[in-house]
């Protein structure tokens, strides 16, 4: 890939409304070339209630596949909330003096700027509050550089 910057779809722009728990897309192979990637959650319309819930989550691995890491944590959106556009950029050329608990999935809100691998994906969750039907629509995508 070299310097030449690559655009990837982890999720295509659709209307999710079944409840899902770590829905998985499918992985992005040969990032590891990349300097940085550029993540662009792209929330169209929300149609919901308060109580639903959308997390969306950007994820690398280091081993082809076998292990996933958490990288990205998008601020949950509720699912009354409004159309929004956020961005997360993963860059290791700045990695930090600490090391990163990536046992779990990083806090709403949160970059792990540092986590970086030979493969990213996106993952979402998706919650209904209770029997009203919950309403999603938003895109993922990644730009490497």
């Amino acid at each position: 890939m070299g310097h030449m910057p690559q655009a990837a779809s982890l999720f295509a722009s659709a209307t999710r409304t079944t409840a899902v728990a770590n829905e998985a897309g499918t992985a992005v192979a040969n990032i590891a070339n990349a300097r940085r990637v550029i993540c662009l959650l792209d929330v169209t319309a929300m149609a919901g209630a308060a109580g639903d819930v959308l997390d969306v989550y950007v994820d690398v691995s280091p081993d082809e596949g076998s292990t996933w890491l958490n990288a990205v944590h998008f601020t949950q959106v509720a699912g009354n909330g409004a159309a929004q556009k956020k961005i997360a950029i993963l860059d290791p050329s700045s990695p930090g003096t600490s090391e990163v608990n990536v046992t779990s999935d990083a806090a709403s809100g949160a970059v792990r700027p540092a986590a970086w691998g030979a493969q990213i994906r996106g993952r979402y969750t998706l919650v209904d509050a209770g029997g009203h039907g919950q309403s999603a629509t938003f895109s993922l995508k990644a730009l490497m550089q």
